[in-house]
């Protein structure tokens, strides 16, 4: 998945009165009727699938995260970063993360991805926050800390967040 980089909307804004709002119809919601949902047969198989992949999923977790600290160390040591590939490996384990029980993961690599996003090159700041995070990630997976974590860990994702808002500003 590329990066998703923010563009500057320069449309002309309109004044109140000078469009029309539409109202669409849920096509999809009208065709399947109301009461209908999921199967809990379904649902429960799925849940069973996912319990039983946990344990391989921690050592892959592991793993790729291992993997992407040293392509990162690589890149600070010859200078030269593909911030496309940091994106797209911070973006999937950010996306298993969560699944398998480890949204402090997801919390950290949601906040590597905003940072990222929007860079054309890093400056030292950003190479020490992009750093800052894969370390935090490597942390949580060594320590096994499961769910949102305890509050030190908030506090990591909040000091976090801060260094993302700090250099998109």
């Amino acid at each position: 998945m590329p990066r998703a980089r923010p563009e500057e909307n320069t449309a002309p804004r309109g004044a109140p009165g000078d469009f029309e709002e539409i109202q669409v119809a849920n096509k999809l919601k009208i065709k399947v009727g109301p009461g209908v949902g999921a199967d809990p047969g379904a649902v429960d198989t799925a849940e069973r699938i996912v319990e039983s992949m946990k344990a391989d999923y921690e050592k892959r977790l592991e793993s790729e995260i291992r993997d992407l600290l040293e392509a990162f160390d690589k890149m600070r040591y010859g200078g030269d970063f593909d911030l496309d590939l940091l994106y797209d490996k911070s973006h999937e384990i950010r996306g298993e993360a969560g699944t398998f029980g480890y949204q402090l993961i997801s919390d950290i690599g949601k906040l590597l991805c905003e940072l990222l996003s929007p860079l054309e090159q890093a400056s030292a700041a950003e190479i020490e926050a992009i750093g800052a995070h894969l370390k935090a990630m490597q942390t949580v997976v060594a320590q096994r800390v499961k769910g949102t974590g305890p509050e030190v860990a908030q506090q990591i994702v909040q000091g976090l967040n801060a260094i993302v808002k700090k250099s998109s500003a």
